[in-house]
């Protein structure tokens, strides 16, 4: 999927990925994010291979920039999603992650915590060390269906797409295997454009 996305960015480069409030993301800019976000949770950040960093927001697609910035540098992540505050942090110690990366207007308390609009306010000149294996290494952790927190692959998580993706809404949630597994992931295959309640006024509204 990495692979696929980098390309996307040369063969796809204006294709769009999804919308912002104040800009379009095209494949090309995408993977850009995505390099930026590498750069910046390593270099400026401090996260290293083996950390976990939780985000806690609701369903916002710079998350998936998070994600695949830290499959990229060895570190997992810990989403929390639509989420009482309350139990985020103590999901936080519980599984013992060392930052929290949230939306704006997110309260997280006992572990360091940095907006996500900050991890691509502006371009890292931080050269990353990228880990190897990223696909293979358990590096999201799922709420499983007994409650307990389950990690598992990119490879697991693509082991089994659809031919095409079910649809192309994504509400609050985007970090469930059947969302990634049925729409986000065969979107990014497929370079398709998703829309996201997080940043749309008309699907966030209704009207």
């Amino acid at each position: 999927m990495l692979e696929l996305l980098h390309g996307h960015a040369s063969l796809h480069e204006d294709r769009l990925a999804h919308v912002l409030p104040d800009r379009d993301i095209t494949y090309r800019r995408l993977w850009s994010r995505i390099e930026r976000g590498s750069a910046r949770l390593q270099g400026e950040w401090g996260v290293r291979p083996g950390d976990l960093v939780a985000y806690v927001g609701s369903g916002h697609p710079d998350a998936i920039v998070l994600y695949f910035a830290l499959l990229r540098i060895g570190a997992s992540l810990l989403p929390l999603e639509a989420m009482p505050p309350a139990d985020a942090s103590a999901a936080i110690a519980a599984c013992g992650a060392m930052l929290a990366v949230h939306d704006d207007g997110m309260a997280v308390d006992g572990v360091p915590a940095r907006r996500l609009d900050d991890l691509l306010a502006v371009w890292s000149h931080v050269d990353p060390v990228l880990a190897g294996d990223e696909t293979t290494r358990r590096a999201l952790w799922l709420p499983g269906e007994a409650g307990q927190w389950q990690a598992c692959s990119l490879f697991e998580l693509c082991a089994a797409l659809p031919p095409v993706p079910r649809s192309s809404f994504i509400h609050d949630r985007i970090f469930s295997v059947d969302l990634m597994t049925q729409v986000l992931l065969p979107s990014l295959r497929d370079a398709c454009l998703m829309q996201f309640t997080a940043t749309d006024p008309v699907l966030r509204t209704g009207s």
